[in-house]
């Protein structure tokens, strides 16, 4: 009798030990996702992050609002099928000028149709709002590898989707820069 409770104890813990090591895997083999803008339309890509020792590669380019998914999704210039696609991309980072506001970057027609969700959907825009002033994009000299996806590719099973660091809604603040 004790012989069985032995074993049947020994069975339940390489059973738990088991269950452990696959949730565990099963954590670890996603990547992280992300949203973004490119001409108005919602695209996916795969975060994979920086790359080390290289501070610029081709001319494909991202534009964080504000700071990494601060507040809205990133813009991007190319997507696959365009000749000047890479999934390398040359972050730039968009800050408002001086006492300039997001209700002075949508007053001056720059701000897209899909705000408060979007501040800039596309980067003709943010050229546009630095062209007038209102915005500055500096370039760190950061390349990160973001390839793009399909939206089943981004949201498949074990990956893990990047949301926004402060809620959309914090554009409801127009009086303020960022």
């Amino acid at each position: 009798m004790l012989r069985k409770v032995i074993f049947m104890m020994l069975v339940l813990a390489l059973g738990l030990i088991v269950v452990a090591g696959v949730a565990s895997a099963q954590e670890k083999t996603g990547v992280d996702t992300a949203n973004g803008w490119y001409e108005g339309e919602e695209i996916y890509y795969l975060a994979l992050g920086v790359e080390e020792g290289v501070a610029q590669r081709g001319k494909n380019q991202i534009y964080l609002i504000g700071g990494d998914r601060l507040h809205q999704a990133q813009v991007v210039l190319h997507v696959p099928g365009e000749p000047e696609y890479s999934p390398h991309w040359n972050v730039n980072v968009v800050h408002t000028v001086g006492d300039y506001t997001v209700q002075d970057i949508i007053d001056a027609g720059f701000g897209s149709d899909l705000f408060p969700e979007a501040l800039f959907d596309d980067v003709e825009d943010i050229e546009g709002a630095r062209d007038a002033g209102l915005i500055t994009i500096a370039q760190p000299g950061v390349v990160v590898l973001c390839p793009i996806v399909s939206e089943e590719a981004a949201e498949a099973p074990g990956n893990n989707e990047l949301g926004i660091k402060e809620p959309f809604e914090d554009w409801d603040n127009y009086d303020k820069g960022f």
